[in-house]
């Protein structure tokens, strides 16, 4: 996780993240994406304040219904 900027008790993060695509035990392909998150100190902890996931992927629509979990 790389911090992006720190904005007051506000941290913007971001990281990467690969998600792999398996059917019946075959490995079908791998997604690749980032997660970005502003983070409000609370105390000596931080609460997330919002997450966006933005997946890098044109075709996602010709693979027909894809879940994720993330």
């Amino acid at each position: 996780m790389r911090i992006l900027s720190v904005d007051g008790d506000l941290v913007t993060v971001a990281a990467n993240f690969i998600c792999d695509r398996f059917r019946r035990y075959e490995r079908i392909r791998e997604y690749v994406g980032g997660y970005r998150f502003i983070l409000k100190r609370v105390g000596d902890d931080f609460r997330i304040k919002e997450r966006r996931v933005v997946i890098d992927a044109h075709e996602l629509g010709a693979l027909g219904a894809v879940s994720f979990i993330l």
